[in-house]
């Protein structure tokens, strides 16, 4: 009996313990301003190479929070700190950038690591807009997308670009937790491209609540109406203050929003009916030869050649033999 019960002991599995996941600790500053009596935050990470809070190789990443919209800003910086990560000091900073339209968007920023009385600048930047509430008409010629259709992760605008009928869509979906993942597409015509994939936001609330500005400035070319700026901005209504009694009454178009620039492209290239006879007598155009000419490659194509290998059919003339 005492002998069943040791075999019995031994064939039983061991149980260990998992191992814990070694801890890996960021720390992350916050500084509040007022830009035109728009509240934003900068949210500063400052993460070691080795996971401690020891000398060594530390990455710094800069966020930017406005209206419940928090997105990245600049590149990452790493700089080697031989001081105590928690217990640091930066000089954060806005003043107003160059001349704009909308007035009053854009501002400069600048952000300083202070140790020891001594500062190292981290990060520069020209070109960030936000503002509540601009006057986006004061772009005279801008072209502005409407809002055509909204549904559960996309919304899509329509516009005219140099005459020519184009179609922005704007798609999210749902990464982890507050964090979303935003693209842009644009079609023509039954042509399109991607402008922008995996724009990352971290979002309070819910993202059917936004909405984007999109428009169209048409740049100097030839032909006229061939090159555009393109601009996309994204909206957020601000909420009520219930602490404010004045508030209560608001009507709905008295609404007021916070309008962010996300990104930008100074050479969108579309139009209709160019007139490229306007480049001049010097120019030369080129005339079709008919029909395209159908060619059979193998797959994946030869990464040898030049042009991947004729086919023994073709479409236009029949057999080559």
């Amino acid at each position: 009996m005492p002998q069943h019960r040791r075999n019995h002991h031994h064939s039983s599995p061991s149980r260990r313990q998992p191992r814990p996941l070694p801890r890996h600790e960021r720390y992350v500053y916050t500084y509040r301003l007022l830009a035109n009596n728009t509240p934003i935050q900068f949210m500063i990470s400052v993460e070691p190479e080795s996971g401690k809070p020891k000398p060594g190789k530390y990455t710094f990443r800069l966020s930017f929070k406005a209206n419940g919209i928090e997105r990245k800003l600049c590149e990452p910086e790493s700089r080697k700190l031989k001081v105590d990560p928690r217990h640091l000091d930066f000089v954060v900073f806005i003043f107003p950038g160059k001349s704009s339209l909308p007035a009053g968007c854009l501002w400069s920023l600048r952000v300083w690591l202070r140790v020891n009385n001594v500062d190292h600048r981290i990060w520069g930047d020209d070109d960030l807009w936000i503002a509540k509430d601009p006057d986006f008409n004061s772009i005279g010629d801008a072209s502005f997308a409407r809002l055509k259709n909204a549904d559960t992760g996309e919304q899509i605008y329509n516009a005219y670009v140099g005459r020519a009928l184009v179609t922005f869509i704007v798609r999210w979906r749902h990464v982890s937790n507050k964090l979303y993942s935003y693209s842009l597409e644009y079609e023509a015509a039954g042509v399109g491209d991607m402008l922008f994939d995996d724009y990352k936001l971290r979002l309070d609330g819910d993202p059917r609540a936004l909405s984007f500005l999109i428009f169209s400035i048409p740049s100097n070319s030839i032909p006229s109406g061939a090159s555009h700026k393109l601009r996309v901005w994204i909206r957020s209504l601000v909420p009520l203050s219930t602490s404010d009694p004045t508030t209560s009454y608001v009507l709905p178009f008295n609404d007021s929003y916070i309008y962010q620039r996300l990104w930008k492209d100074d050479g969108f290239k579309i139009g209709g009916r160019l007139d490229f006879e306007s480049l001049g007598t010097k120019m030369i155009m080129g005339f079709s030869s008919g029909a395209p000419e159908t060619i059979v490659m193998p797959h994946p194509p030869p990464s040898s050649d030049l042009h991947s290998p004729r086919s023994i059919f073709n479409e236009k003339n029949g057999y080559d033999f």
